[in-house]
């Protein structure tokens, strides 16, 4: 299962790692689909760029992104006296399907949005800005047409909450 960013530009999920280090963006009822084809695995018969390693060589999992980030490795244990959250470590059986625990998952995805929430808050930054500068320009707009109907640099000031003064030098030239 997969996530996807506010903005539609990120999507992450937590990978099943293979001995070699890729990464799976799958699976299928075989294994876990990576990509390449490095002639240790069986390819997929639907992807041809892509091979199947088994669930029992899972060596553990990490978050990943489309943008490229990847979140340090949880690593998969062989029995359960070995596994502790802390260590990043989880125990799921060699001979069940190689996903994470819903509690190795969900710290993945805390992860992920971890690394989502410097982006998130710039994007924050970039539509309150959009927002500013239609609202300089509106506000532009609004006091040359009352300008234009007969109001005061007093008036206008007033009504923007600066001084006469201030009024004139800011929107005068924009006449």
């Amino acid at each position: 299962m997969g996530w996807v960013s506010n903005d539609h530009e990120h999507e992450g999920w937590a990978a099943a790692v293979a001995p070699d280090g890729r990464l799976s963006a799958s699976s299928s009822g075989e294994g876990m689909l990576v990509q390449g084809i490095t002639g240790h695995y069986q390819p997929d018969k639907m992807l041809p760029d892509y091979e199947v390693v088994p669930d029992r060589e899972i060596i553990g999992w990490r978050g990943a992104c489309g943008c490229g980030w990847r979140g340090e490795l949880w690593e998969r244990v062989t029995s359960p006296a070995a596994a502790d959250f802390g260590r990043r470590r989880d125990f799921v059986p060699l001979d069940e399907f190689a996903n994470p625990s819903s509690k190795v998952e969900g710290a993945i995805h805390d992860e992920w949005k971890a690394h989502l929430a410097p982006l998130e808050a710039v994007a924050g930054v970039e539509a309150a800005a959009r927002e500013y500068n239609q609202a300089g320009r509106r506000l532009d707009k609004t006091v040359a047409a009352a300008k234009a109907a007969g109001a005061s640099w007093a008036d206008i000031g007033r009504a923007v909450g600066i001084s006469r003064q201030s009024a004139h030098e800011r929107w005068a030239e924009k006449q």
